[in-house]
């Protein structure tokens, strides 16, 4: 059984939500799919955490897609998270060599870059989906998503998200807090404090105890003197998933057309198609594609 869990609480004297997680197995498993390691398994993890967070600000089912696309080397990372804590993660060149240390902080706006579109497609099973974008801040991908909820959904919001290596550069644990003002509340001030302690490292050493911190006590950790009146709501487990099948796939092929289908029987004997979230690969032979050509 997965360790990793996403948590909703409140806080009822200030009437402010939090929402923790802890994403360190997902993290691991998204990174191993695609060959991640250092950065970039790290901007994977963060992202992932991110999302998640994202996904669970609302009482109904939801799915949130998160898009990062700075110009920095990395390239586009997107995720797709759910409220039931299931979440994916691709990631454009996730064999890009960029140095990290094991146990410490890694900084992202070098891969990511400080300058691009962070986009955020949320999907309530409605006729349409609620889209919005903002500028990158700094590439960091917390603050980021903190700038789009406050610049884009007017809300007052302190998130953080932090994943450190393991020696050998995978991830070693991963993790991350929202906190956000509820209707009437004034403890804006409040929320700002928040903020100012998990930029300044916060996360990193709550992680890097000897001990993995599971979502709870990450958000007992960061609420501080709050913590007595921390009430939980619910606890959910989280996991990596990609709804992709064979027959999706197949369904993608039938879109290119008889004649292009036709080409691949002649030229290849076949085709492949590979999930570019979580890389599984559907093997179609020429006998598959002349059915998927009539």
């Amino acid at each position: 059984m997965t360790s990793d869990r996403i948590v909703r609480s409140v806080l009822r004297l200030r009437s402010v939500r939090v929402v923790s997680v802890v994403t360190s197995e997902v993290a691991r498993e998204a990174a191993r799919r695609h060959g991640a390691v250092g950065a970039v398994a790290a901007a994977m993890a963060r992202a992932a955490t991110a999302g998640l967070l994202l996904a669970t600000l609302t009482k109904d089912e939801e799915r949130v897609t998160l898009q990062v696309l700075g110009d920095g080397p990395l390239g586009a990372l997107t995720v797709d998270a759910t409220a039931g804590g299931r979440v994916r993660v691709f990631v454009k060149r996730p064999g890009l060599a960029a140095p990290a240390l094991a146990g410490a902080h890694v900084p992202l706006g070098r891969i990511i870059g400080r300058n691009g579109i962070l986009s955020v497609v949320r999907d309530l099973g409605l006729k349409e989906s609620v889209s919005g974008q903002t500028a990158l801040i700094d590439g960091e991908i917390d603050t980021d998503v903190e700038g789009y909820l406050v610049g884009s959904e007017q809300i007052e919001s302190a998130i953080g998200c932090e994943a450190l290596l393991a020696q050998d550069l995978d991830i070693g644990v991963s993790g991350g807090v929202l906190l956000q003002t509820l209707p009437g509340s004034d403890d804006v001030p409040w929320i700002a404090a928040v903020r100012a302690r998990l930029r300044s490292g916060l996360l990193a050493q709550i992680l890097a105890a000897p001990e993995p911190p599971t979502a709870e006590h990450l958000a007992r950790a960061v609420v501080g003197d709050d913590a007595a009146d921390l009430h939980t709501l619910d606890v959910r487990p989280v996991t990596f998933f990609c709804p992709c099948t064979r027959d999706r796939a197949a369904a993608t092929l039938r879109l290119l057309g008889a004649q292009e289908l036709s080409s691949m029987i002649t030229d290849d004997g076949g085709a492949t198609v590979t999930c570019e979230f979580c890389r599984q690969d559907y093997r179609f032979a020429a006998a598959d594609l002349e059915v998927l050509a009539r």
